[in-house]
């Protein structure tokens, strides 16, 4: 498997703190945490325990339609828009939130996976040359140097493969802005995971600013 090249290739970074299966049993319970749920209304969603406190969903459980930006339905896991703020919501509802936004005319949109980008490093696969340069002009193109890539990467690098590794995970078709946050979660203290997460949320959102 591509994780066990990567460990080799990791040990052998006298600066990387990771190693394979030494995340504590509580923090793989914490980088595995449910994304809450959601209840679907004639004119309203419903979000409750939201993991991710820094979030409007944290503090708000009502959304009406009229507050809500836009839909992405495309996405996985789908997500809505309100302001700078994205919104993560239960994969196997995608059909009946796009009947949501129709029947209340709310904007339906297919965000950049700009995320995924960044995070496909951590996968269990492959990364070769040809995909970083593939990646890097993509991500180019939405306004992000690849110095600061590179920076982001180094910034996620331990808690991303714990978080696909020693939780088993072994995920491999694609990463987003969501799971990124779920890993970052149980590093971060209050005001350093509010500043990540406000980061990861502009950089979700490039793609509006690149269609402007």
């Amino acid at each position: 498997m591509e994780f066990i090249r990567r460990l080799f290739n990791i040990s052998k970074k006298s600066n990387d703190s990771w190693t394979m299966f030494s995340t504590s049993k509580a923090e793989r319970k914490g980088l595995l945490v449910s994304m809450g749920e959601i209840t679907i209304g004639d004119d309203f969603l419903k979000i409750e325990n939201y993991p991710f406190e820094p979030s409007i969903a944290y503090k708000q459980n009502i959304f009406k339609a009229n507050q809500i930006d836009d839909i992405d339905v495309k996405s996985y896991p789908p997500t809505f828009r309100i302001g700078n703020e994205i919104v993560f919501l239960e994969s196997d509802k995608k059909e009946i939130l796009e009947v949501f936004a129709a029947k209340n005319g709310v904007k339906t949109v297919e965000r950049s996976w700009i995320w995924g980008w960044i995070l496909e490093p951590f996968l269990d696969t492959e990364y070769t040359a040809e995909t970083d340069q593939r990646l890097t002009k993509l991500l180019e193109s939405h306004g992000l140097t690849a110095g600061q890539v590179k920076s982001i990467r180094a910034e996620v690098e331990t808690q991303m493969l714990k978080y696909n590794f020693d939780t088993m995970l072994w995920e491999w078709g694609g990463f987003d802005a969501s799971d990124v946050l779920k890993a970052m979660r149980t590093k971060y203290k209050k005001d350093e995971y509010e500043d990540f997460y406000r980061r990861v949320m502009e950089i979700a959102l490039l793609s509006i600013k690149t269609a402007e």
